[in-house]
């Protein structure tokens, strides 16, 4: 995201003053930092686009489109020469993706022991997260019935060249707001980790944190909803140990939040350094940041699964340190 210098002749209005003066409104406010709202550049029903009132930056999740005022003034305006790429979103043929996946779900007995063995068994956050699986040879056939074509599934990134699902074997976890999907294989194969080929987005379950003073970050979805299912409603995940531009802007957009790290314990350490990094880097931002130091070996997800209970995190976010 370019957040860049501002052109001196529209610095004096505000993101969100232009977006008003043109009809926008805004469908979260909570008076912070932080405005989120539909995106004016493309046509959505669920809020994708955010503004940080302080850094005067925009950024939405489901077209990747993002800056300052400038930026978005020659996007709405439709100024020739912005450079700007566009590809339309299958919103929804994704969609349809998502629901299918999750049909799929109580009807896989592999994936469910999956499920369980990884810590995860309440229906709440099963469908909270809309946790589906994706059972080879079988998504082609719905979405054609459903008038889709291949080409439009490939564009999509749901099917490759050869037309066979590329999430097949994977739980799969709808990231709505990037209007993408992650999935996550049930197999012991090389690869554990898929993603649509589009940008990540913003921290998975930042809309529901604003209430809080605190946040837990932690890498993978696995390990939020074992966080979310032990009661920790404030955990967001980066889907990585590394965060993209938009995901540090929101955790530095409020000087007034305490943020914990709660990377994976990897052996070789690579969890921890990320982790160590991240503070680094949020605390020459001016934010309050603690890291949660799990037992070598362990995610969150993993601890739980090992016996671990909710009042045991809890002495580990009270452990942490700088």
């Amino acid at each position: 995201m370019n957040i860049g210098p501002q052109n001196p002749a529209t610095a004096r209005l505000s993101i969100l003053e232009y977006l008003v003066q043109h009809g926008w409104k805004p469908a979260r406010d909570y008076g912070r930092d932080e405005v989120a709202g539909l995106c004016p550049l493309h046509s959505e029903t669920r809020p994708s686009f955010y503004i940080n009132r302080r850094k005067q930056v925009f950024y939405c999740h489901a077209c990747g489109r993002g800056g300052g005022l400038a930026q978005l003034r020659r996007w709405m305006e439709g100024s020739a020469g912005s450079g700007i790429q566009t590809r339309p979103e299958p919103a929804g043929l994704l969609e349809a993706t998502y629901t299918f996946y999750q049909q799929q779900l109580p009807r896989s007995a592999e994936a469910l022991v999956y499920l369980r063995q990884r810590g995860i068994g309440s229906p709440k956050v099963i469908e909270k997260l809309r946790i589906g699986y994706a059972p080879p040879a079988c998504l082609r056939a719905h979405l054609s019935q459903l008038g889709y074509r291949g080409s439009e599934m490939q564009a999509a990134g749901v099917m490759n060249a050869r037309g066979l699902d590329y999430f097949f074997r994977c739980l799969t976890f709808p990231l709505l707001e990037a209007n993408s999907l992650y999935g996550r294989s049930i197999d012991h194969g090389p690869w554990r980790h898929r993603f649509l080929p589009r940008a990540k987005g913003g921290l998975y379950g930042w809309s529901q944190v604003q209430e809080f003073r605190s946040v837990i970050v932690v890498e993978g979805l696995l390990d939020l909803a074992a966080l979310w299912q032990a009661g920790f409603s404030q955990a967001v995940a980066a889907l990585g140990s590394h965060l993209n531009p938009f995901q540090f802007a929101q955790l530095s957009g409020d000087a007034g939040r305490r943020v914990y790290t709660c990377f994976d314990a990897d052996v070789n350490g690579s969890g921890q350094r990320a982790a160590r990094q991240l503070s680094v880097k949020l605390r020459r931002a001016g934010v309050e940041v603690l890291r949660v130091e799990l037992p070598t070996g362990f995610d969150p997800a993993s601890l739980f699964t090992a016996g671990a209970s909710a009042r045991d995190f809890q002495r580990f976010l009270e452990r942490s340190r700088p």
